[in-house]
């Protein structure tokens, strides 16, 4: 029979093992722990997440539930659990495990963050802003936090109160890149463009091999007019995601912009060939045709737009 001591002992040395990322040494300490004190509630928590951390959610399920067991009153269990479901993509459970989580203490960040996380994912956004401004009052200085409510506040057209949210979370944090693309995203929306033009050049400035960053300055210089800059942001794009669909269509409509109207077409069924939901593709076959005088072409490719994006303001008034 061992006792205190000694199980105290493996107990730490699987703690270290655990921190130091040794997976192996780490596992082989808490089943030690628990061969001898089975109902030994922190072993079955950290083995629990030892398995969660390897991606083995049956293992992590069942210790974590036994740890629960033991001790129904724990609030890292249920968002242990919570996080478990999460990776599954059942979001009700996760968001059920999470609830309970932050009931049992009002106080935990990481459940009220992880809960918007599965509400937003329920397309719960009024539920998702709610919890995550829970976390921020609980860690107003969290630019991860901020990050997030400024995103969901831009989801339910809070615009304004997004753009606070997200210059705090920079305040903070300058390098944040999530935050710097939403926040030039909420300036696009807005038609602010000097704002918008300055986070998103600071983004690519942080990731200058990024496609999406380039083409996210693209469209927004193609919106103001400026179609040599965007063109040549689009042509390094493509240069890193050849064939993007999105990329493609959009440098499509510079194309059409400057009366390439063939290179238009070649570039527009480019991109539908490789989605054919890409509303920039079927946007500038809409322009395209209506430059070359085809009405008929011109309308068809137009309802295809309004049936891709019947919410869309930004293409809807120019077709």
């Amino acid at each position: 029979m061992n006792d205190d001591a000694t199980i105290n002992a493996w107990l730490n040395a699987a703690v270290q093992h655990h921190e130091a990322g040794e997976v192996n040494d780490a596992r082989d300490y808490y089943m030690k722990v628990l061969d001898a004190d089975p109902l030994n509630e922190r072993a079955l928590q950290l083995a629990g997440l030892l398995c969660l951390q390897a991606g083995e959610l049956d293992g992590a399920e069942g210790l974590l539930k036994a740890a629960l067991e033991v001790n129904p009153e724990s609030s890292t269990i249920p968002n242990h659990l919570g996080a478990i479901a999460l990776q599954r993509g059942d979001l009700k459970s996760a968001a059920a495990f999470f609830e309970e989580s932050v009931k049992l203490n009002p106080t935990y960040l990481e459940a009220h963050f992880n809960l918007g996380v599965a509400l937003r994912g329920l397309d719960d956004l009024t539920g998702a802003i709610d919890a995550l401004e829970a976390a921020h009052r609980v860690d107003p200085d969290n630019d991860l936090v901020l990050q997030w409510c400024g995103m969901v506040c831009r989801e339910l057209g809070e615009l304004g109160e997004g753009a606070e949210f997200l210059v705090r979370a920079l305040q903070l944090n300058p390098d944040n890149l999530q935050a710097l693309q939403i926040l030039g995203d909420i300036f696009v929306d807005l038609k602010e463009w000097r704002e918008a033009e300055e986070c998103l050049r600071k983004a690519v400035e942080l990731d200058p091999k990024s496609p999406q960053l380039h083409g996210k300055l693209a469209n927004m210089l193609y919106q103001q007019g400026r179609m040599e800059e965007a063109g040549i942001e689009f042509e390094v794009a493509l240069a890193g995601a050849p064939g993007d669909p999105s990329l493609t269509g959009g440098m499509a409509l510079v194309k059409v912009s400057s009366g390439a109207l063939e290179e238009a077409r070649v570039l527009a069924d480019q991109a539908i060939a490789a989605d054919d939901t890409s509303i920039e593709a079927y946007f500038a076959l809409a322009q395209m045709h209506k430059a070359a005088g085809d009405d008929a072409a011109a309308a068809s490719a137009a309802a295809k737009v309004r049936e891709l994006a019947p919410d869309n303001a930004e293409y809807l008034q120019r077709l």
